[in-house]
């Protein structure tokens, strides 16, 4: 029996100073996850966490295809943790997927169908990413996590391959993420701990699931950034954060995707973000979505299409 998906998207009117590919909109990204969502049928539900108002366009599609939960979080740390809580207290049958979305990636159309496929296909594992390409080095990993020199499944041909990607370590991925029930239950203090690490909290908690040290010894000094006082208490947290690394019995095992089958719509610093693999590196996501953008114009979605259909073509959508 195949796994249930349920989708907890989170979204805000807000829009950040992070340059973003011709094509960006937040409806486009709405409507990537709906057409992802659609094979799935009755074994999928959304439910549509809103960090205060949302455009009336947006509202009336969330509230046509799902069911839609208001909160006034006012941070993306506030609504993480929020949802955390909320799905970790939820009845549910342990073995499903609850799969944490933001508002700003774009969806293959095959990305949760493959999430899916790999979740039946790997029935001990609790973490599943379709974002990043950071590869874990098992052999080189102690208690501190490294990565591989090559990215994805490069250098991997054996990688198991279900649905539309190639399945790996992950290192780490973002917000955006799948657990299953059981795992988010038993882990949910962790989770919402993390986000008062600050930084990138989310690469950290990925790792402290996985049973690493997130942070090291120059990490756990007092941090500046923000004031003093906030300083203080980051490092505070962060210290404390090596009680809740999972212990050597009881890691956590995070899969990911190759490709990358949802993207995040920025321009991105791969300095910063990490390499693509080949096989992400082959996908024309400006092309995925163009496709996107006919997929809603044959149902009566209006997208904001940007510049990237004035040179785009209707293609077969597909991520690889």
């Amino acid at each position: 029996m195949s796994s249930r998906v349920r989708i907890v998207y989170r979204s805000a009117e807000s829009e950040n100073t992070k340059p973003r590919p011709p094509y960006y909109s937040k409806t486009l990204a709405l409507v990537s996850l709906l057409r992802a969502v659609e094979p799935l049928g009755d074994d999928a539900e959304i439910v549509f966490v809103n960090d205060g108002d949302v455009p009336a366009d947006r509202l009336a599609l969330m509230e046509a295809h799902g069911t839609v939960r208001r909160i006034e979080g006012g941070s993306n740390r506030a609504t993480f943790r929020a949802v955390v809580a909320h799905e970790a207290a939820l009845a549910g049958d342990p073995d499903d997927l609850v799969w944490f979305a933001e508002d700003d990636y774009l969806y293959s159309p095959d990305a949760l169908t493959s999430l899916r496929a790999a979740a039946d296909a790997f029935p001990d594992t609790a973490y599943f990413a379709m974002y990043g390409s950071g590869s874990l080095d098992l052999d080189a990993s102690g208690a501190h996590a490294v990565r591989r020199d090559l990215p994805g499944t490069d250098g991997l041909p054996d990688a198991p391959r279900h649905g539309a990607a190639a399945w790996f370590r992950a290192h780490s991925t973002t917000s955006t993420f799948g657990v299953r029930r059981s795992a988010l239950r038993q882990d949910a203090t962790l989770l919402r701990r993390m986000p008062y690490t600050g930084g990138a909290w989310d690469r950290a908690t990925c790792l402290a699931l996985q049973g690493f040290r997130p942070f090291t010894a120059a990490d756990l000094l007092p941090d500046a950034d923000g004031g003093a006082l906030r300083g203080a208490v980051r490092g505070v947290v962060r210290a404390a954060v090596g009680a809740l690394v999972r212990r050597p019995s009881r890691h956590r095992v995070l899969l990911g995707s190759d490709p990358e089958l949802v993207w995040h719509m920025e321009v991105h610093d791969y300095d910063e973000r990490g390499r693509p693999s080949t096989a992400t590196s082959a996908v024309d996501w400006t092309a995925v979505a163009v496709d996107t953008m006919f997929w809603a114009a044959d149902r009566g979605i209006p997208v904001p299409t940007g510049t990237a259909v004035a040179t785009g073509h209707r293609g077969s959508g597909s991520a690889a």
